[in-house]
């Protein structure tokens, strides 16, 4: 398996949050530096012990550094977390608006899901490894300095230090990486695994009507969840193991500095102890370094995901185009002329092509829109709405061609209530609206009973779908715009109230100047509509 090790951790960072490199960069200096100064002057009290004398001014020096180290340490720590939890969260509202700037075809070839788990998992990854990067530099500064700080000692000695650290480095970082590399293929193997976690739980109804089903399917998530299991504790012990090897290597360091540097170099002897320590010391640096590559790469392929996302929404936000601010009064009409769109662009290689469509919906009017699934009935409606940008063609508003059909001046022409809506528990975009209106709505849709509207919120949402969409249909009308649009908003409905909706609620809809525009199959009530509309193949047809 091919790792990519590019750094995308630092680039996102130093992207993301310039300030907090430069701060991690300035501690890990100071922290190496005092560590090899403590190290120095433990040295030189060891010596000064030894010898008979006095080490009073050791003592305050030592404890003074230590001071320092505390207190430097801590404020950083300190400084380092507030500025990663800032730079998540400012990452986090940039998405946000690059997805609302965006356009929903962009979203949808994304994909919600998609977005959620990288906002949720990905962030979680980077912001944790931004305290093993903290640790990792201080390691490395330490090692750095520790090793030059060995120059001074004995020049047989750093010579042997510096070439066995760079071959445990690289032997190590080599092995690590490609250990991580399984890991990461493990770890895409228990997110299917989790997949069939969500299938048991979204689909716990249908589960227990069937039990064949059940079987095969717990089958299925206890067979794959062991094999997963079993490779990752195998992994797992394998890392474990690799760092007792190289807790062993380090101390061979140790030992070499003890029995064989002594043989090479004749007056070695005098500075074994100093030695001896500071690659005591050197060995823990270097050790916290090779234990921090597993999750610097984790957190590395974290951090490329997260870069990706945001180019590839970034992209797309800027070739949107401008939101211009036009004003729509008195609006009679809407007419699309030679309007055409095709999924996944003009070079796509299935395409469906929605269109040439001339169509005019008048104000006050009722209109239902019929066909098959995929004729484009809600392809349609998209446009219509402004959702979707059509790829040839004019949207007109009183017979005058409009600036942008994707606006949101446009947009704020209609209330919508979509086949895979979202209900919202509170009143989002609503001023405080009259109790009685909501009352009266209440009653229209024979919900009176089951909710309230409290502090602009529903009081409860765990109803039937069908009772939802009322809610929905609810809060569109309370929007007060002109084009009420419905997609398949009846077929959730019961049969009495669905005759309601049709025979009463929708000319009184009518009777308030409301244009509604319903994707329907209920051919039964077509006759209360002023006109219907038939798709098929993505074109109007006339039957």
């Amino acid at each position: 398996m091919r790792l990519n090790i590019q750094p995308h951790l630092i680039s996102f960072l130093s992207r993301e949050s310039p300030k907090e490199l430069k701060r991690m960069i300035g501690l890990s200096i100071f922290v190496g530096l005092t560590n090899t100064a403590i190290i120095g002057l433990i040295n030189m009290a060891a010596s000064d012990v030894t010898a008979g004398k006095t080490v009073v001014w050791q003592f305050f020096a030592f404890a003074f550094m230590l001071t320092m180290l505390m207190f430097g340490t801590r404020r950083a720590n300190d400084e380092n977390i507030r500025s990663t939890q800032d730079l998540i969260y400012r990452y986090k509202v940039r998405i946000m608006s690059d997805v609302f700037r965006s356009n929903l075809s962009k979203i949808d070839e994304i994909g919600r899901e998609r977005i959620m788990e990288i906002l949720a998992r990905d962030t979680q990854s980077v912001s944790q490894c931004v305290g093993v990067i903290v640790t990792s530099c201080q390691s490395i500064a330490t090692l750095l300095f520790l090793t030059i700080y060995m120059a001074t000692v004995s020049m047989t000695a750093f010579f042997i230090i510096s070439l066995s650290s760079v071959f445990i480095f690289v032997v190590g970082v080599a092995e690590l990486f490609k250990v991580t590399g399984q890991l990461q293929a493990v770890s895409d193997r228990e997110a299917a695994v989790n997949a069939i976690y969500a299938d048991f739980l979204n689909g716990y109804k249908e589960i227990k009507m069937n039990s064949s089903r059940a079987f095969e399917i717990t089958r299925d998530m206890v067979e794959q969840s062991k094999e997963v299991n079993n490779d990752k504790g195998l992994l797992i012990v394998a890392i474990t193991n690799f760092f007792n090897y190289l807790q062993i290597l380090l101390y061979v360091i140790v030992g070499i500095m003890v029995f064989i540097v002594p043989v090479i170099s004749s007056d070695f002897y005098l500075h074994v102890t100093t030695a001896a320590t500071t690659a005591l010391f050197l060995a823990g640096s270097l050790s916290g370094i090779m234990m921090s590559i597993p999750n610097l790469s984790l957190g590395n392929v974290a951090a490329k995901t997260l870069e990706e996302l945001a180019e590839n929404l970034a992209i797309s936000a800027a070739h949107q185009p401008p939101d211009i601010n036009e004003t729509f009064t008195d609006v009679q009409s809407i007419q699309l002329e030679n309007i055409t769109y095709i999924y996944g662009g003009k070079d796509a290689s299935k395409k469906f092509a929605l269109g040439p469509i001339d169509y005019q919906f008048d104000v006050g009017k009722i209109y239902f829109i019929r066909g098959n699934n995929g004729s484009g009935k809600s392809t349609l409606m998209r446009i219509v709405t402004g959702l979707y940008q059509p790829d040839s063609g004019r949207i007109l508003v009183n017979g005058a061609p409009i600036s942008e059909p994707t606006s949101g001046s446009y947009r704020d022409l209609f209330a919508v209530v979509f086949s895979d809506f979202h209900l919202f528990k509170k009143l989002y975009g609503l001023p405080a609206s009259d109790m009685h209106k909501i009352e009266e709505l209440l009653k229209l849709f024979k919900m009176q009973d089951k909710v309230t509207v409290r502090d602009g919120q529903f009081s409860d949402l765990h109803f039937s779908t069908g009772q939802r969409k009322r809610l929905a249909l609810i809060v569109a009308l309370l929007e007060n715009r002109p084009f009420i649009i419905l997609d398949e908003w009846a077929a959730d409905q019961d049969p009495l109230f669905r005759q309601e909706f049709y025979e009463n609620i929708i000319p009184k809809l009518r009777s308030l100047g409301k244009t509604v525009i319903a994707i329907t199959h209920d051919d039964h009530y077509f006759e209360i509509a002023d006109h219907v509309l038939y798709m098929e193949n993505g074109k109007p047809i006339h039957p």
